[in-house]
């Protein structure tokens, strides 16, 4: 073999674009939301660098890339739209269900204020609630609704499996005060839920914290330890 046919074989040997490869790795890494996005723009580039380049390969790793991106990019677009709707729906109820069992207090309206607690919670007395709302109302004045608050997110409450805490603001007539609530989710069909009130601190380092209902898991002031009896 002469040196022009060594020169023809090494023109003709084809070479895998390394740009298609590496767009179609990124698309397969699905579990990462921004790899699925660049293995479909690779993809396309790698497409067009192939164009008038007989001698490399990888328009079928390309258009993998770009299909497989893009279906996987849909389908976080489409979950995080789901999870982001629930997340909003579970703020806006637990900010109703709040402001109601509140509210129906201030009514003495008390089967109202048990509808909307937690079953840990169902215990309390009227004479209870009477005197949460009196202390509200003498602390604070009307009651008008209770918000997420999102500037608080240090959370001390400890919450079991199926309870979730949550630092809220409730609002009154003159002032408004920061609170944590404990909010117990109970599943229903599908991925539908109820949120119930568990129990409410609110936080108020000049008048002193208020627990509702008292002794519940909303209570985390420690213990004092019992003082042993010395010998005389």
């Amino acid at each position: 073999m002469n040196m022009i046919d060594e020169l023809s074989v090494e023109t003709n040997q084809t070479q895998r674009s390394g740009l298609a490869t590496i767009a179609m790795v990124c698309s397969f890494i699905i579990c990462c939301p921004i790899t699925t996005i660049v293995g479909p723009i690779l993809g396309v580039i790698a497409l067009l660098t192939l164009r008038g380049k007989p001698h490399l390969t990888g328009k079928g790793f390309a258009w993998t890339a770009i299909v497989v991106g893009l279906i996987s990019t849909i389908l976080w677009v489409g979950a995080g739209l789901f999870f982001g709707r629930m997340a909003v729906n579970f703020i806006e109820q637990a900010g109703e269900v709040t402001t109601t069992t509140i509210q129906a207090g201030f009514d003495k309206d008390y089967a109202t204020v048990r509808a909307g607690l937690s079953q840990s919670s169902l215990d309390v007395t009227d004479e209870e609630i009477a005197q949460f709302i009196t202390e509200l109302e003498s602390r604070y004045g009307k009651f008008d609704s209770a918000v997420m608050n999102m500037e608080e997110q240090d959370q001390t409450l400890k919450p079991s499996a199926n309870e979730a805490p949550l630092p809220i603001r409730l609002l009154f007539e003159t002032t408004d005060v920061p609170a944590d609530v404990l909010m117990e989710v109970i599943p229903g069909g599908g991925f539908d839920f109820e949120l119930k009130l568990g129990c409410i601190r609110i936080n108020d380092a000049k008048l002193g914290d208020l627990i509702f209902p008292k002794g519940s898991a909303c209570d985390t002031t420690p213990e004092e330890p019992a003082k042993e009896d010395s010998d005389e």
